[in-house]
């Protein structure tokens, strides 16, 4: 980020500016959230699970393309996770849709309230969007079997992860997709 700081715009800047001013607080907190996640399940995963990893054919979902994050080693890709690794993915996949839908958003009513109404379609698809998927994902496994040490420790991996895959989307938009860089920033 500090490398490519120079060539952002300047509301971008100023995000990089405040993540770049938490490191401490930041990585305070994932030392705390992996301490809390003692006890989880560890599976093998998808290990890159987003929207564009999903095929929906006649009402059926089908995950394709299970290689991984690309700029994670195979042994890296190969080791048992948490399954919370794929579930933070794909929720921040919604937050991604939305943003790329308000991006590329053919606009006939430039107005604030169209703005405003626009922005709260998104907030709304994302919340709602979180909301089925926890929702189901925890009715799915409430039968799984785990040991967690801490009473919340599903949601401290939760928070852990996303946390993960969210820095994974500011490194690999920083390198590759600087214009892109404000959606994972404000994640």
């Amino acid at each position: 980020l500090q490398n490519r700081r120079g060539e952002l715009e300047r509301k971008t800047a100023t995000l990089v500016d405040q993540l770049l001013g938490q490191r401490e607080q930041l990585m305070a907190e994932v030392k705390r959230l992996a301490e809390r996640t003692v006890g989880g399940l560890r599976t093998r995963v998808h290990g890159d699970l987003h929207l564009g990893q999903v095929l929906v054919v006649q009402g059926d979902a089908y995950f394709i393309d299970f290689e991984g994050e690309p700029a994670r080693s195979l042994e890296e890709r190969r080791a048992k996770l948490s399954p919370f690794k794929d579930v933070a993915g794909l929720l921040r996949s919604f937050e991604y849709a939305a943003a790329m839908v308000m991006r590329n958003a053919q606009i006939s009513d430039s107005s604030e309230a169209a703005d405003l109404a626009r922005r709260a379609i998104s907030d709304a698809y994302q919340q709602s969007a979180r909301s089925v998927f926890l929702e189901a994902y925890r009715d799915a496994t409430a039968q799984m079997p785990h040991a967690w040490k801490d009473a919340n420790g599903a949601d401290a991996a939760l928070a852990l992860f996303s946390l993960e895959k969210t820095a994974y989307e500011v490194a690999y938009e920083a390198e590759n997709r600087p214009a892109w860089l404000p959606v994972p920033l404000q994640g």
